[in-house]
């Protein structure tokens, strides 16, 4: 069992909040978060690297320009000492575009090439011992993802899903994507499961469980939710960790695909009204 679940309920074990997830994340976990504002990206990001600051971990960003220049001044205002950080070989911090265009050949990435490249990121990123755990994070996943490069997004997922099963790091991805869309439910999720052992879909999971939960009940009626719950989720089997909630939707999408579309729409309806409403 994972160090970040609390119970199990009709199968499906419920999950830390995200915030958990990113900061008491072990070696080997590769974390996914989907996001749409800036804002969770930030502190998502800024969480996951000053736990590893904090735990004297080795980190490596992979990193647009424009997100670390957002990440940056954050840090400094929780008190990681950025600088510091940087000039003792504990925090390295790469551009992202710039590290793609290293092993990008014919508009994919070559395996060879990208071994050679993050095989010495990954090797000097230990700065001689002096860090034996490493944690990751990067969007060049995402940036392939944004300009329409689907295939070659995914299979430079693969690739960095086979490194870290041999170097064995803490791997963190965020991509722009929205959670209530129902293509990505349909192609994308189930895809990121076969790499990814987290998923982190939206920030705020108790406002997620609240609006599945009234969505369910709103389209077959309470008492039938009540028997769909608890069958879907003890068949389901869940491809990583998730919010209980989420797993629900991607169990109807599985088994109950008509019922899948409408929950979804009016999940996505009564999550952002509740946010409206904070």
């Amino acid at each position: 069992m994972h160090r970040d679940l609390d119970h199990e309920a009709n199968g499906v074990r419920e999950c830390e909040p995200w915030d958990r997830v990113v900061a008491d994340a072990a070696p080997g976990d590769h974390i996914v978060q989907l996001y749409q504002d800036q804002e969770f990206l930030n502190r998502a990001a800024c969480r996951y690297i000053g736990a590893g600051v904090a735990n004297g971990e080795g980190i490596m960003l992979f990193s647009t320009l424009t997100h670390w220049n957002a990440f940056r001044p954050r840090l400094d205002a929780a008190g990681v000492d950025v600088h510091a950080a940087q000039e003792r070989g504990q925090l390295t911090v790469f551009d992202a575009d710039e590290l793609l265009s290293r092993f990008m050949r014919g508009g994919m990435p070559d395996p060879p090439t990208f071994k050679d490249v993050l095989g010495d990121i990954i090797g000097q990123a230990h700065a001689g011992g002096r860090y034996q755990n490493l944690r990751a994070w990067g969007e060049m996943v995402n940036v392939l993802w944004e300009r329409g490069d689907v295939a070659a997004s995914m299979n430079l997922e693969d690739l960095f899903d086979q490194l870290n099963k041999i170097v064995h790091i803490v791997m963190f991805c965020s991509f722009l994507m929205d959670n209530f869309n129902g293509d990505v439910h349909e192609a994308m999720l189930p895809r990121l499961g076969t790499n990814h052992s987290h998923l982190i879909p939206v920030e705020d999971y108790a406002r997620l469980e609240r609006a599945v939960d009234d969505a369910l009940r709103e389209t077959v009626g309470p008492d039938e939710a009540r028997v769909l719950e608890s069958r879907l989720l003890s068949r389901y089997q869940p491809p990583f960790d998730m919010p209980r909630s989420e797993a629900l939707l991607l169990a109807l999408r599985q088994f109950l695909p008509t019922v899948a579309d409408p929950v979804l729409r009016r999940s996505r309806e009564l999550y952002s009204a509740s946010s409206a409403a904070s």
